[in-house]
């Protein structure tokens, strides 16, 4: 008389929702922001304003892809090939860096921005550099599965202000998502666990934190004696660089204005454009 062993069942837990939700979230923002100048206009073959744009966008897309594809096999309870493809982990966030500032220099250099320049800087680089250090965390965690899928996540989140800030519903709409974007991993902590991780706390203290120094920091005095007559360059897509009476985005009096150390760095910028 012969038995049958029964292969044992895989019980679907809450981690295996949520997370690959969260992934195809975020791949919704990134999509629905940058879908008419890059996903709907042919990625590759999209009208970009140079190569390093066009580099930029399949770095960071692979990376969106990379990370929905990570959470997927661990649903699906495949974590050896999720721990072998680790290594693009730690590739590709560096090269992130290097090609997102890059990018936003270049970005300053030749746009007409909507949004003050000194707000441009200071926010995209508070924001790259959460993301090196949440995503560092992460991969230092590895061994804390839930600590590093949360770190993973807020990482990625703190680099989405550009494909929010798209969908062109102005700047308080923008940082009012990234402050309510982590929320959604502090909510799924108290529910599955009756108390936020320690790594959710921090997490979002760090995005909180940047999103409320933009502001001040971008507006830090550069030691140079102010006078109302300060000069600032006036960004413009085509040509170089006039000058013009620096602006004061907080309302203060132009009496009382002098020129910001970010500004003195946007100036450079425009100069070595020229």
């Amino acid at each position: 008389m012969s038995t049958t062993v029964a292969a044992p069942t895989r019980t679907l837990r809450p981690d295996d929702i949520f997370f690959p939700a969260m992934a195809v979230l975020i791949l919704v923002i990134v999509v629905t922001g940058f879908g008419q100048s890059y996903f709907l206009a042919g990625m590759i073959r999209a009208k970009l304003p140079n190569a390093l744009v066009h580099i930029h966008g399949a770095i960071f897309t692979t990376w969106i892809f990379f990370f929905l594809f990570q959470t997927s096999l661990v649903a699906a309870h495949r974590v050896k090939l999720h721990m072998a493809l680790g290594i693009v982990g730690v590739i590709l966030p560096p090269v992130m860096l290097i090609l997102g500032v890059l990018t936003l220099m270049d970005s300053i250099r030749r746009a007409q921005l909507d949004i003050p320049p000194e707000l441009i800087l200071v926010g995209d680089l508070e924001n790259l550099l959460l993301f090196i250090v949440l995503t560092t965390w992460a991969l230092l965690a590895r061994r804390d599965p839930a600590s590093h899928k949360r770190l993973l996540i807020l990482g990625i989140m703190a680099i989405l202000g550009p494909a929010i800030d798209r969908w062109g519903f102005g700047i308080n709409v923008t940082l009012a998502a990234i402050l309510a974007l982590p929320l959604l991993i502090v909510v799924y902590d108290l529910w599955s666990r009756r108390r936020v991780l320690r790594a959710t706390a921090i997490g979002y203290a760090m995005i909180a934190a940047a999103v409320f120094m933009i502001l001040p920091v971008s507006k830090l005095p550069s030691g140079t004696p102010g006078s109302s007559g300060s000069a600032a360059p006036e960004f413009r897509r085509n040509g170089a660089p006039t000058l013009k009476r620096t602006q004061c985005y907080a309302g203060c009096p132009s009496s009382q204005v002098e020129p910001g150390l970010v500004r003195v760095i946007l100036t450079l910028l425009q100069l070595v454009s020229i």
